[in-house]
């Protein structure tokens, strides 16, 4: 009973990352806990701080591998993938020691409509210290997550704050609602319609910055599909993880 307290208490208390926006999109979240690893990390509290760490509207899979059929039937425009797992150490050396315990996660992000992976990264975890005594389980070491883990998520931005949409359409240029992370020159993509059915690709080059809007310039000699206002827009380059 104690140690189903602390971790409400806990996973009510966290704080989700600070973000000048919120994504535009819906994602499919697994957050499956490997066996080995519940006795220190709960999947209520794991699942809780990838929802927190995505920064979009998220949609929970009660499974560990969700496929394209199961992200489109959520519906869900991405689906995440980010198993919670012991990290083991060197050999002849336990995980659990000094009160730490080291974990990971391969995180991998699928875009529902293309099917590709956007982000592949394995993310490295190392709990505090506990406070309680080494015999102290129920105390020790779960709560010592609700630090290491945002903080170290914090250091691999997802890019779905990146994800914006049309706003206006005047051939052959478009503005969108993306006001950080792209600069001149800058390649994006339409890659879904309003209606959250496949689209394109388009791709467009940022131009300049209109205020609350980026604009960006597309080609209008092509007889394919062309920007509408509500078109969902992200940048083609995978991003890279901070040092």
């Amino acid at each position: 009973m104690r140690r189903a307290l602390l971790v409400v208490s806990l996973t009510l208390g966290l704080a989700a990352p600070v973000l000048a926006r919120t994504a535009p999109v819906r994602v499919l979240v697994s957050a499956p806990v490997a066996e080995s690893a519940r006795p220190t990390m709960s999947p209520t509290l794991w699942g809780k701080m990838v929802a927190d760490w995505v920064g979009a509207t998220t949609i929970p899979f009660a499974g560990d591998q969700p496929t394209l059929d199961d992200c489109r039937k959520a519906p869900a425009d991405f689906m995440i993938v980010a198993p919670f797992e012991l990290r083991p150490r060197l050999p002849g050396m336990p995980n659990v020691g000094g009160g730490r315990v080291a974990a990971r996660s391969h995180i991998l992000i699928t875009n529902c409509f293309t099917g590709s992976v956007v982000y592949d990264q394995i993310v490295n975890f190392d709990s505090d210290p506990s406070n309680a005594g080494a015999n102290d389980f129920e105390s020790s070491p779960e709560v010592t997550w609700s630090r290491n883990v945002p903080a170290t998520l914090g250091k691999y931005p997802v890019f779905f704050p990146h994800v914006a949409r049309v706003f206006q359409v005047r051939p052959p240029l478009v503005l969108i609602d993306l006001r950080e992370g792209v600069k001149p020159g800058d390649v994006l993509r339409i890659y879904a319609g309003a209606d959250h059915k496949a689209k394109g690709p388009i791709y467009l080059t940022v131009t300049q910055q209109q205020g609350k809007y980026v604009e960006a310039m597309f080609s209008t000699i092509s007889g394919g599909p062309q920007p509408a206002v509500g078109d969902f827009v992200e940048p083609v380059a995978s991003p890279k993880p901070t040092p």
